[in-house]
């Protein structure tokens, strides 16, 4: 019969330590220490009385020591802190999302780092609704509905990663409900942006944000597009062409072909948000005002522009930056890059610097560089009097949300004459 090792007996004067506190002479002082689990020592401060330190380890051996919380913990391997399993969740989560646009994926990470700071040192089958609540209370709190759901949703796409792989009884997250937006907020139309509003926001402007104000309004594309536009998206032709209706080609201007009506080339763009529709890339002419802006662009880097020559930075809208870090991102191909949190709160400071629309307390609703996309769509609608044509330049999947873009423009409803006589 096999003798059983046991640990080697206290001395006398040690005999009423609690488990796990031992002594050590350090530099000529007796030192108190805690040895764990697993074998990590950690030493209480000189100052500190025996009377109070036992106490303390007594305390924590109740809960983190041979106790029957910490026994119920190791016997079921699937209930384990956060972290130990993070790794294996956020491989599954990744591969579900490949194909999606980075802005996208830049926000999962971003909830993703937010999710492990607090869940880390949670228990998986331990998470209940109460710390759902208390994870979104932390950093959503003042969120809008929308952004708040998307929250609800990221942590129930998470948590259905931990059921199914049995670190989880149940998906709790399921059982936050959802908000919903109340009729009025509903029925309310956005606060949009005038015509002469933005004119005088794109003469206050600095290149950059004058460039991607003028993109923007000519593109009728959103500040995602607009930041990543290169100029190598740009195709010229030889000589400036005439657009006809009739063959949907380009031919030779005649001497008397008005200047607004000469394309120079092609711009290609390829939108983020739906980039699996056939809609999501649109070829848009660059007119002369587009023109205009690219050239202006290009003077801004101190160089001529020139056909055919890419310029030292690749992007149309960029910003000779001193300090870098105030607009940096780990995806950048150049430093003077934008992102458009940058450009659109580059927009919004410019519109509160010049005085506009400070009448509406909520900073938040007043109109913002998205705001250039839905002018802009209702300007080349009223200007083409082609609704479709119009749902095909924004890149939109369905003429319904093109309507919705249009809405809010005109504050009085234009009627034909008509006259009653009695």
């Amino acid at each position: 019969m096999g003798l059983k090792q046991m640990g080697r007996k206290r001395k006398l004067e040690n005999a009423d330590l609690p488990l796990g506190l031992y002594t050590r002479p350090l530099r000529g002082v007796t030192r108190y220490f805690y040895r764990n689990v697993l074998g990590k020592d950690t030493y209480f401060p000189v100052e500190f009385k025996l009377a109070d330190i036992k106490q303390s380890v007594i305390e924590f051996n109740e809960t983190h020591r041979n106790s029957a919380e910490a026994l119920k913990y190791r016997a079921d391997k699937y209930n384990v802190r956060v972290h130990k399993v993070w790794h294996k969740i956020k491989q599954n989560l990744d591969e579900e999302n490949e194909g999606k646009s980075q802005s996208t994926l830049n926000t999962f990470d971003n909830d993703c780092e937010r999710f492990i700071n607090f869940f880390a040192n949670y228990y998986t089958k331990e998470i209940t609704l109460e710390d759902v609540n208390e994870y979104l209370d932390e950093y959503h709190s003042g969120a809008s509905i929308n952004v708040r759901n998307r929250k609800i949703f990221f942590l129930r796409a998470v948590f259905s990663e931990f059921t199914d792989m049995s670190y989880m009884e149940r998906n709790c997250a399921n059982d936050k409900k959802l908000k919903k937006k109340s009729k009025k907020a509903k029925s309310k139309t956005p606060i949009r942006i005038s015509k002469y509003a933005l004119m005088m926001m794109a003469d206050e402007a600095e290149p950059f944000l004058r460039t991607a104000i003028m993109l923007s309004l000519q593109t009728c594309h959103a500040v995602n597009e607009i930041v990543n536009l290169k100029y190598s998206d740009c195709h010229y032709f030889s000589s400036p062409k005439v657009y006809c209706v009739e063959s949907g080609t380009y031919l030779e201007p005649n001497q008397g072909t008005p200047e607004e009506l000469l394309v120079h080339g092609m711009m290609w763009i390829s939108r983020e948000k739906n980039q699996h529709s056939a809609a999501s890339r649109v070829e848009i002419p660059i007119t002369n005002e587009m023109m205009a802006t690219i050239e202006a662009s290009v003077q801004d880097l101190g160089e001529v522009f020139v056909k055919g020559t890419e310029p030292s930075c690749p992007y149309i809208v960029h910003r000779k930056k001193r300090y870098h870090k105030v607009n940096y991102s780990s995806d950048f191909e150049h430093p003077w890059q934008l992102t458009p949190r940058y450009l659109s709160k580059q927009f919004s400071k410019l519109r509160d610097d010049m005085g506009l629309y400070l009448d509406i307390e909520v900073r938040r609703d007043r109109p913002g560089f998205h705001e250039i996309r839905s002018i802009a769509i209702y300007l080349h609608d009223q200007q083409a009097r082609d609704e479709e044509n119009t749902m095909n330049r924004a890149a939109h999947s369905d003429l319904g949300m093109t309507q919705h873009y249009k809405e809010g423009h005109e504050k009085f409803k234009r009627v034909p004459p008509s006259t009653v006589t009695l």
